[in-house]
């Protein structure tokens, strides 16, 4: 469970960080996931499977700026269905370019 957890908290975090004007790569290599991955599974500081507040300001910026965004339902927490469906309009974004 906590892998399939930190799988979607991973995929959201690539297409949040690829979403930046600042990304030209489109695509990342195993390392760049594996380390993607790692920052998302320290974020989670409780390992409860999901990023509050004070776990993205601590480690995710990128997620903490858009953390009010993110959390579609106001509980003060990121599930992986809000990071799910994030990532798919953020890619649809990207798509629509």
């Amino acid at each position: 469970m906590k892998n399939s957890v930190a799988s979607t908290l991973l995929l959201s975090a690539v297409l949040l960080a690829c979403a930046a004007p600042a990304c030209a790569q489109r695509t990342l290599s195993d390392e760049q996931k594996q380390a993607l991955q790692d920052r998302l599974k320290a974020a989670d500081a409780n390992g409860d499977g999901l990023i509050d507040r004070a776990e993205a300001e601590a480690r995710l910026p990128r997620v903490a700026k858009y953390f009010d965004k993110l959390d579609a339902n106001g509980d003060g927490k990121l599930s992986p269905e809000e990071m799910r469906a994030m990532a798919a309009q953020m890619a649809e974004r990207r798509r629509n370019r």
